[in-house]
């Protein structure tokens, strides 16, 4: 896309500077346009110094990037892969020896990118075994996740006061007491309803505007695959005709805990699936 603007620009001022000799009142108008337009790439130049290595992350200096996580409600911040590769750095200088498990669904071309970047002996680090929970989640920004973010947030790499992508963990033994403690109120409060449902040894709760899922007896390895949830809106006018999340689950005290909040809209049904050597899937009528 870059390409054609930057020729669409060099277009308008060639016509203006051609324009410009024509006469004294033009040539002055030429040299304001040219000045005006040398100080505004100036000006994105400086920006983008600023803002290394996440300067293809540009945004016009008329629209407000004060308000926290305004651009990335608004406009496509869809460059991960540099915040992909600062956050595997930062998670080498956090862990200073031994393997660090991550996952690969979901976002494995990304993840192969950033550490081809990285220095052979810190590639050999990054490992992937199924058969335990993943140490760490990296957690490309998405919409519902600014808004109720489930994992304990321990890095964000923000541009703008924007969140690109965040470091989060499912292990809460790694987090505040206090945070892990709202983990064990939600299950409480959540576990003291009646279960809607149960699928891959996890029962379902409706627990005000959150959906919670809880496997009392949580083995290693639960929680490598997210879990993908999908809501069909009761109005059949909306055009999309579901809205799918993935999203993640903790463990605590032998427990997996997972939620997610409702939309503010009617639901017909949710569905809720985890993939795996045994997958499941559960549709539940509302």
């Amino acid at each position: 896309l870059h390409g054609p603007f930057c020729l669409l620009a060099t277009f308008a001022l060639m016509g203006l500077r051609q324009r410009s000799v024509r006469g004294l009142r033009k040539r002055w108008l030429g040299g304001v346009a040219c000045a005006m337009t040398a100080a505004g790439l100036g000006a994105a130049a400086v920006e983008m110094a600023q803002i290394h290595p996440n300067q293809r992350l540009y945004f016009n200096f008329l629209v407000d990037r004060k308000t926290p996580e305004r651009l990335s409600t608004l406009y496509d911040m869809s460059f991960y892969f540099t915040a992909m590769l600062q956050n595997l750095e930062h998670l080498l200088r956090q862990t200073p020896a031994g393997a660090i498990n991550l996952k690969k669904k979901g976002n494995n071309r990304i993840h192969n990118l950033g550490k081809m970047t990285l220095p052979a002996a810190d590639r050999r680090r990054f490992t992937h075994d199924p058969s335990r929970d993943p140490d760490f989640d990296l957690y490309l920004r998405a919409g519902h996740s600014l808004k109720d973010p489930f994992l304990p947030v321990l890095h964000r790499i923000k541009v703008y006061n924007n969140t690109m992508l965040t470091v989060s963990t499912p292990d809460l033994s790694r987090v505040d007491p206090a945070v892990a403690d709202e983990y064990r109120a939600l299950h409480r409060a959540a576990t003291a309803g009646t279960p809607i449902a149960r699928a891959g040894d996890f029962d379902m709760y409706l627990h005000g505007s959150r959906l919670v899922w809880v496997k009392e007896a949580c083995e290693p390895g639960a929680l490598m695959l997210p879990f993908w949830l999908k809501f069909y809106p009761a109005d059949a006018d909306r055009k999309r005709g579901y809205f799918g999340l993935n999203t993640r689950g903790a463990r605590f005290d032998g427990k997996c805990l997972a939620a997610a909040r409702l939309p503010d809209f009617a639901l017909a049904r949710i569905r809720l699936s985890q993939g795996g050597e045994e997958p499941w899937e559960v549709e539940v009528p509302l």
